[in-house]
């Protein structure tokens, strides 16, 4: 009789600690994948920095072809 209680305490011990590990597990997976951490900010971020990446480089020719122009208007005016 009482090694049937030592077993169902021993059990029901485990039980709760395997409950905790992975309700903590879980908890830290889910952050992961959904917290301020996680692949869905990430991978936003990635795609954002590919887009001003790509805005620079359109801005650093539109900005040439301005200078551009813009020294071609100044020889063409008369020196003072």
């Amino acid at each position: 009789m009482k090694e049937k209680k030592h077993t169902i305490k021993k059990f029901s011990l485990i039980a709760i600690l395997s409950v905790a590990i992975t309700i903590f597990l879980g908890y830290h997976v889910s952050n992961i994948l959904f917290g301020d951490n996680s692949l869905e900010v990430y991978n936003s971020l990635k795609h954002k920095k590919e887009y001003l990446q790509d805005e620079i480089k359109r801005l650093q020719k539109d900005n040439a072809y301005l200078q551009k122009e813009y020294f071609e208007l100044k020889n063409l005016e008369p020196e003072e």
